[in-house]
């Protein structure tokens, strides 16, 4: 039984560079972070981390496609209906609710902001901004799939899945941007708020859903 062994002590070795990375980039910032730096405080040698990884933007990418699976993985347990709430529950005192599912985004956002930032605003931002796009492109792909299989509530796609994913990407790395520059003045529910009255218009067309109450 060798193999188990060698897979769990190759996710032992990625698990420590990227809780490395993200400590450091915690204290110091990321631009100016090395390799050696990281290797050393994960107690790995430079040959490790040359295995796994061609540098720290890889790094740094994994980091971020590791929490995109795990925000896929709890987006696919919330049921579809919570994603469509009915008339009495879309409106609390005047104000649009927060659906569950993009308010677990945007949380999340909000508390990795500082990952989020390095993503799409650091000096490799250009280098590492087609990967960020396959991995979202991936994950929103993957969460579809999923709750198109699992899901009782039928989703009738007028259009390609890929083309939405496409899509609800680029509509949310833009969102998500122009927020990193205002996360002080908007709070989670109501950039939550905001993206979903700019978003459901068309996704509720796409869908199936034109004829119900609008969000």
């Amino acid at each position: 039984m060798p193999e188990p062994k060698t897979d769990r002590r190759v996710m032992r070795t990625r698990s420590a560079l990227r809780q490395a990375l993200m400590e450091l980039i915690r204290e110091k910032g990321y631009e100016a972070l090395t390799v050696e730096e990281i290797t050393r405080r994960a107690d790995l040698g430079r040959a490790t981390f040359y295995l796994h990884y061609k540098d720290k933007d890889d790094l740094l990418l994994e980091e971020f496609s590791q929490l995109a699976r795990e925000r896929v993985r709890a987006l696919s347990e919330v049921p579809f209906s919570t994603w469509i709430p009915g008339p009495e529950e879309d409106v609390i005192d005047g104000a649009h609710k927060p659906i569950q599912p993009f308010l677990m985004v945007f949380q999340h956002v909000a508390d990795n902001a500082e990952l989020y930032r390095i993503l799409l605003k650091s000096q490799s931002s250009n280098r590492i901004a087609g990967r960020i796009r396959e991995i979202l492109i991936e994950s929103i792909n993957e969460f579809v799939q999923t709750k198109a299989k699992t899901d009782p509530i039928p989703i009738l796609f007028e259009i390609p899945v890929e083309l939405l994913a496409a899509y609800f990407n680029g509509a949310l790395v833009s969102s998500i941007d122009w927020w990193l520059e205002n996360l002080e003045q908007v709070s989670v529910d109501e950039m939550t708020r905001m993206f979903q009255r700019l978003f459901f218009p068309g996704a509720r067309k796409i869908m199936g859903l034109e004829g119900q109450h609008n969000l």
